[in-house]
C-alpha cells in the first residue's frame, strides 16, 4: 500500500508579509535551539505573495506534500 497524503498537523504557524519579518521571527522562536532540534521552526515562501514561520516537521511535510511542491526554498534559522 502507497503512501497516502493528508493535510500536514501544523505544531507552529505564522504568516508575513515581507521575508525579512519571517527570518527575524524565526530567529526569535529558534533562539537557543540548532537546525537539528525537532521543534526548530523554518521560513518557506507562502502560497500568496508572504512568507510563512512554520516547524521543521511541518516545512517537510510541505515541501513533500503529494509529491509536487509549489513550494520553495526552506531557510533555516538559529
Amino acid at each position: 500500500m502507497g503512501k497516502h497524503h493528508t493535510e500536514p498537523m501544523m505544531e507552529y504557524c505564522e504568516f508575513f508579509d515581507t521575508e525579512d519579518e519571517a527570518i527575524a521571527a524565526c530567529r526569535e522562536v529558534n533562539r537557543g535551539l540548532n537546525s537539528k532540534d525537532p521543534v526548530c521552526c523554518v521560513v518557506v515562501d507562502g502560497s500568496e505573495d508572504n512568507y510563512v514561520v512554520v516547524d521543521l516537521e511541518t516545512a517537510k511535510d510541505l515541501l513533500d506534500f503529494g509529491g509536487e511542491s509549489r513550494i520553495s526554498d526552506l531557510i533555516v534559522t538559529d
